[in-house]
């Protein structure tokens, strides 16, 4: 139904993946901000979420690996800088094993944003990712970033289709 948008404006270090869904906006919040929604959408096809922590505070850890059907898995850890419900959550890189807090951070690699706007009936999600460089930008996109991040606004898009209204 929907199509992503994906910009990379040349001289920019940063992308923008816009995508619109068939849900309300507090819905797909839930799904961005709870491992047991994640755990359906969150990363590549054919891949399983086999580590989901959230912690939905200002200096909380958010932590994700993956696991694949060959036995490999991929992880990473993000840190929330700022959240407001319902609307945006802003996180930044972290060392995987990172215990929590901004203090102690070594300088980050990259900055995000997920941003929902909309109403009870349609939500749109800008993604907004800033690198340290157009160069650092160009080589997440190169290996598939923007990519990965598509599949799963398809996935999420499949799986709130499954949900109550209600979550």
């Amino acid at each position: 139904m929907f199509q992503t948008e994906v910009s990379a404006p040349p001289d920019a270090t940063h992308f923008t993946i816009t995508r619109q869904f068939a849900a309300p906006k507090r819905l797909v919040y839930r799904c961005y901000t709870a491992p047991e929604h994640m755990a359906h959408f969150w990363g590549p096809r054919g891949s399983r979420l086999s580590v989901c922590d959230i912690d939905l505070r200002v200096g909380g850890v958010w932590r994700v690996r993956w696991t694949f059907p060959d036995g490999r898995s991929w992880g990473y850890s993000s840190v929330y800088t700022s959240i407001v419900p319902d609307r945006q959550l802003d996180y930044r890189d972290a060392p995987y094993d990172w215990t929590g807090g901004l203090d102690g951070l070594p300088a980050p690699e990259m900055l995000s944003t997920i941003a929902l706007a909309g109403d009870d009936k349609i939500t749109t999600v800008t993604v907004t990712v800033r690198w340290n460089s157009v160069e650092a930008r160009d080589t997440a996109v190169k290996q598939g970033f923007t990519n990965m991040v598509s599949v799963g606004h398809e996935r999420l898009d499949d799986y709130v289709s499954t949900l109550p209204y209600e979550v």
